[in-house]
């Protein structure tokens, strides 16, 4: 049995790392955002493109850490091997957060790969490798990307905040106090263990045509607004890529995503 774990997890992580840029995006896929308190909630780890993509195993030397944060934190323990969904979980009264932080992938991008320039113009990362002229920033390069990914279920009839967790790195935050979310103008803060970040360039794809609808870059005080226009499902996510204190690579990126559900 953990030979084929092991065998698995390689094939996975050999997967993820030839496809990292064309299926980049890494989420949560929650079976509900909105119930009560006491139900079952199966959750779906996703890899993909534009909130395109496939179902995950939950694979536990890939997992850092996996919890449900309510008014304390718990693990979550999963469904190991090839099930899907990767775990359910019983909400509690109010904000549900779902954590999942990954261990670190790999990836080489040797010389002519135009993937990394891709991958740079995408996601709008020269603000951030600019500011490191000792690091490369032409191939080849080598990288190691880390997926910070968290979902909210709301149940109950009160209002609730979300709340920075502390659980990752790096994490998105939803702004203001909402009951059902509604359509329009959402603040979304990035925040760096406590600290605001700025210079991250943000996008907001909806579910239903896989677009992305609004996209900002984080500003002094880690902020951006969004513009969510329709009810639907929406992923928000980002990247943040720093040097690699690591000798055996050039960079280190993280990937801080959040799924929500807009129903007015």
């Amino acid at each position: 049995m953990m030979i084929i774990i092991r065998s698995l997890t390689l094939y996975a992580g050999l997967l993820l790392s030839s496809s990292q840029i064309a299926a980049h995006e890494f989420w949560i896929e929650a079976s509900k955002h909105y119930g009560e308190p006491d139900e079952t909630v199966a959750l779906i780890l996703k890899v993909g493109e534009t909130f395109r993509g496939s179902a995950q195993p939950l694979l536990p030397d890939e997992v850092e850490r996996f919890v449900h944060v309510t008014d304390k934190s718990r693990t979550i323990d999963g469904l190991l091997g090839d099930s899907r969904p990767a775990a359910r979980i019983s909400t509690a009264k109010g904000l549900n957060q779902i954590i999942h932080l990954t261990t670190p992938f790999s990836i080489r991008f040797g010389e002519g790969d135009e993937r990394w320039a891709n991958y740079v113009e995408l996601d709008g990362l020269d603000r951030q490798i600019n500011q490191y002229s000792d690091v490369p920033n032409t191939v080849p390069v080598t990288e190691r990307y880390v997926r910070c990914a968290k979902s909210l279920i709301k149940t109950g009839d009160q209002p609730v905040s979300d709340l920075l967790s502390g659980k990752m790195p790096f994490e998105l935050v939803l702004g203001g106090s909402w009951n059902r979310l509604g359509t329009g103008q959402h603040i979304i803060t990035l925040f760096e263990g406590q600290k605001p970040l700025a210079n991250v360039l943000i996008k907001a794809f909806r579910y239903d045509d896989r677009a992305v609808v609004s996209e900002a870059y984080s500003d002094a005080n880690g902020r951006v607004r969004l513009h969510l226009p329709t009810p639907d499902r929406y992923l928000i996510s980002g990247v943040v890529i720093r040097p690699d204190d690591s000798p055996d690579y050039d960079w280190i990126s993280y990937w801080p995503s959040i799924t929500i559900e807009v129903i007015k």
